[in-house]
């Protein structure tokens, strides 16, 4: 594998895992995915990954979004090529779509002209079967994944949950040696992702009756993981490299509230805040002096000068100013530090939106994040306490030590009273920054600029400009 990779396990005992892992179902040795922007540039997905998928297990692909994940889904599907490396199944080169695997994907994918029985059906095409022997498969699967009686139902009669498992019978009926699930039950309700967690658990459990050898599914959902899969595997972002392996032998079915579980949790997020979180030892960057007499060109410049990665553009979560205050409120009556994970906790927040929210507050320098803490910062105390005019005077210093807003700005000033339309600025955040969605870097940015009260946006022109007033002394908004 690339990179180091620490494979860790939890010390609960193995009995009742999960059955010994075997050759590899589907293997990918030394893998790098790349393409190429319309301006020509390189850009790399995947780096080196070297990944089996074995008989016998149940592995999960953790990551955050942007890590080429999915990415990994579809180059065992043979849906797409690898740029270098090597994708094989059964030790042999896999050429084509991979008809040993069935997938389940986050958004259903039915046909809402078929009924369930039919949209069951489609996974039968492979398997060249007798209408007589068609019916019966069709009948085995839908009972046991609990549609008997839904057969004549269209999808648009059906929840999420009901829909999810027409999917997943549609997958299972075409009996694959893997079955591949893309966030499958993201787009679920808690419980009822919760319930059909547990049931492809016991269909695991039960393979002698699906005939899956493995199960191989791409989450972002920590617990998720730690329920379900027998093998974890932890991937960064920019470009995906796999950075831990950890191995889960606690037995099925597996207890949420026990301290192996918790142990086990634990842990992962450890892997995941270390790797969104850093801790980066360095001298302390001081807060940009800007007089309120200052151009905001004049900003933007003495804010570059200061700023230590003045040369690096980094992606802004998209997170509402409103969040970011909340934090700081939280953490101010909680005297002014907080476990992570009693903050994700606290504010009932899937843990990757809650790392969103700290990462947004301490790249503005009003939290660090010393291991697993989330601690205010002195800046992030005096914006706390000061009225709303300073906050903003406080806030628009602060971004504009961000290379992207130094970017933007420094564009609209080349004329005074420009306006540059959004495809333009969607084009260049594109280009800089390729492996994230300029949409949302557009919308923060946007969101951003005016509650400091430096941007503005016309929709009915699609474009920006700046919003210049006396000494930036302006009336109040509220944080959103």
């Amino acid at each position: 594998m690339s990179d180091s990779v620490s494979t860790a396990s939890t010390a609960a005992p193995a009995a009742g895992a999960g059955r010994s892992p075997a050759a590899p179902l589907i293997e990918l040795q030394h893998v790098s995915k790349a393409y190429t922007t319309g301006g020509g540039e390189p850009v790399t997905i995947l780096d080196d990954i070297s990944l089996a998928v074995r008989e016998g297990e149940m592995l999960a692909l953790l990551g955050q979004s942007g890590s080429g994940k999915s990415t990994i889904l579809r180059l065992i599907a043979g849906l797409t090529d690898p740029t270098s490396g090597a994708v094989l199944s059964h030790g042999k080169a896999l050429e084509g779509i991979n008809r040993k695997l069935s997938i389940v994907f986050q958004s259903f994918a039915l046909y809402p002209w078929l009924t369930v029985q039919q949209n069951v059906q489609v996974g039968l095409t492979q398997r060249r079967l007798s209408a007589r022997q068609e019916q019966e498969e069709i009948e085995k699967v839908l009972t046991l994944i609990g549609l008997s009686g839904f057969e004549n139902a269209f999808p648009k009669e059906l929840s999420g949950g009901m829909r999810q498992r027409v999917g997943l019978a549609r997958a299972i009926v075409a009996k694959p040696e893997v079955l591949c699930m893309d966030e499958a039950f993201s787009a679920l309700d808690v419980l009822t992702a919760e319930n059909l967690r547990a049931e492809v658990v016991d269909l695991w459990n039960n393979a002698g009756e699906t005939g899956i050898k493995s199960i191989f599914f791409v989450t972002h959902n920590i617990v998720e993981a730690a329920y379900m899969a027998s093998r974890i595997v932890i991937i960064s972002s920019h470009p995906g490299r796999i950075k831990n392996v950890i191995a889960n032998p606690l037995p099925y079915p597996r207890d949420v509230k026990s301290k192996e579980f918790a142990a086990l949790v634990n842990q992962i997020h450890d892997a995941i805040t270390a790797l969104a979180l850093p801790d980066e030892p360095g001298d302390e960057i001081e807060a940009v002096e800007v007089g309120a007499g200052q151009t905001q060109e004049q900003e933007a410049q003495a804010a570059a000068v200061q700023d230590a990665g003045a040369g690096r553009v980094e992606p802004i979560p998209n997170v509402p100013v409103g969040r970011i205050v909340g934090l700081l409120e939280i953490l101010q009556n909680n005297q002014e530090t907080i476990n992570i994970y009693e903050l994700s906790t606290r504010i009932g927040t899937d843990f990757g939106e809650t790392i969103a929210i700290v990462k947004a507050a301490e790249m503005l320098d009003l939290v660090d994040t010393p291991k697993h803490e989330v601690t205010m910062t002195t800046l992030g105390w005096y914006f706390l306490a000061a009225p709303l005019a300073a906050r903003k005077t406080l806030f628009r210093k602060q971004i504009l030590r961000l290379r992207l807003f130094q970017m933007l700005t420094a564009r609209l000033n080349e004329n005074p009273g420009a306006r540059v339309k959004e495809d333009e600025i969607l084009e260049e955040l594109a280009s800089v920054l390729p492996y994230d969605q300029p949409e949302s870097l557009f919308a923060t940015l946007i969101s951003w600029g005016r509650y400091a009260e430096i941007l503005d946006y016309d929709q009915r022109s699609g474009s920006v400009h700046l919003e210049v007033h006396e000494g930036h002394e302006t009336q109040g908004t509220s944080a959103g």
